[in-house]
């Protein structure tokens, strides 16, 4: 077998896995690291190099930063600022959201997830609100609102724009143009895990879980010692959110963070471990590799072949959307969002002005396809971070993201070729 077939099967049992939905994520995770092992289609070095990940240890980090708040009096205060809408479950679901949005808009999802994951579990205790029912519509909206500006993740925008003119492009991107062509599918994401989503969830009760994240811990600071933690907590939160203005890494900056409230003694090292979810790192430490195999055995890039095959000779702008679109929407559920961003842009950049058109359409349906990445939570670090906690199943990310993303992909291939014509 090649290494590209041996991927491939790799990643048809880590699917058959999560859909049995009776192996842990644990397990699955050293299936994946040890069969990329085994099979010698990456080395020890590059199966487990997810463990050293700057997003696993950013991950690490910030579930020690959510230990430290719970441990101050914010969440008795969220409390009492949502109690009012504790029976209008859309409301709590449309404020999750969006405080989900905005912080992945200024930083990315991922980061996103590890900021809010903690609150949204507390305040879900608290209010007795199953958290299931408002960690995948936050994330879902996370994952669209990823790059909309120049800010966080959004900073390569212009880079993608600079790879289209390169492979042929005659119109560059201008900075808000990825603002503005993506303001719909945010609004649409908004509207619908509000209205919608929220009733495909699965209604998990809270002390149901065992990890350690959702236990309620009263308030056990008091005067300067919470000041200090606040201080240390919001200015981590901060401080990511202008990473590249001070010359660090968020996973640093957030490890600081971690670091900082044990030197202070806000948390002891027992509460600080003990806040790690040890099976939402391993699970992303194997998704890693496996989607590292994915792009370096080729696998995504014979799904783009085939993808260009199916055009023939066509010139409907619409079937051309439709391929262009569907073809990174599907591969971006198994591996890495930003990977496929990485494979498609230039491909679809090439492919435009090969068979003579303006490839600015495509290039922003790759992105904003790479981020209706909802479906699997191999999809995006932001899913797989929230699948243990949630007490999800890979049923409950198909049921709730399917309509969602049936839904973005009409609006795309038929909004996007209006916003920028092909001829």
């Amino acid at each position: 077998m090649t290494d590209l077939s041996i991927t491939i099967t790799i990643l048809g049992c880590t699917i058959l896995a999560f859909v049995s939905g009776a192996v842990p994520f644990s397990l699955i995770s050293s299936g994946i690291i040890l069969s990329l092992i085994i099979t010698g289609v990456q080395s020890p070095t590059e199966a487990l190099s997810g463990f050293i990940n700057p997003n696993v240890a950013m991950f690490v980090a910030m579930f020690v930063i959510g230990a430290g708040l719970t441990k101050t009096s914010i969440l008795d205060r969220v409390q009492l600022l949502v109690i009012k809408y504790k029976d209008k479950p859309k409301v709590l679901i449309l404020i999750a959201s969006f405080s989900a949005a905005l912080l992945a808009i200024l930083t990315s999802s991922t980061a996103a997830a590890a900021i809010m994951l903690p609150l949204i579990i507390g305040v879900a205790n608290e209010i007795g609100v199953s958290r299931s029912k408002l960690l995948f519509p936050a994330m879902i909206v996370a994952n669209v609102a990823t790059g909309m500006t120049f800010l966080g993740q959004g900073a390569s925008n212009m880079a993608f724009s600079e790879v289209m003119m390169k492979a042929g492009g005659t119109i560059p991107f201008t900075i808000w143009d990825f603002t503005l062509a993506r303001l719909p599918f945010f609004a649409i994401s908004l509207i619908y895990v509000s209205v919608i989503g929220g009733r495909l969830l699965p209604d998990n009760p809270n002390d149901g879980f065992e990890d350690k994240v959702q236990q309620k811990k009263s308030a056990t600071l008091t005067g300067s010692k919470e000041v200090l933690a606040l201080f240390i907590v919001v200015g981590t939160i901060v401080a990511m959110l202008f990473a590249k203005q001070l010359g660090l890494r968020m996973f640093v900056i957030a490890g600081i963070g971690a670091c900082l409230l044990m030197a202070f003694k806000i948390l002891t090292e027992r509460e600080a471990l003990g806040s790690i979810h040890g099976p939402t790192v391993f699970l992303f430490a194997g998704v890693l590799p496996l989607s590292a195999a994915m792009k370096s055995t080729g696998a995504g890039t014979v799904v783009a072949d085939q993808m260009i095959a199916l055009l023939g000779n066509t010139t409907n702008p619409y079937i051309i959307m439709a391929v262009f679109f569907i073809a990174p929407l599907i591969l971006t559920q198994l591996m890495s969002n930003l990977a496929t961003i990485l494979i498609f842009v230039p491909l679809v950049s090439a492919a435009g002005a090969t068979i003579g058109i303006d490839p600015r359409a495509l290039v922003m349906g790759v992105l904003i396809a790479g981020c209706a990445s909802i479906l699997t939570p191999m999809a995006a670090p932001a899913q797989a971070i929230i699948m243990g906690p949630g007490g999800y199943k890979l049923k409950d990310y198909l049921k709730a993201g399917l309509p969602l993303t049936i839904i973005i992909t009409v609006v795309a291939i038929f909004l996007l070729p209006v916003i920028y014509p092909f001829h």
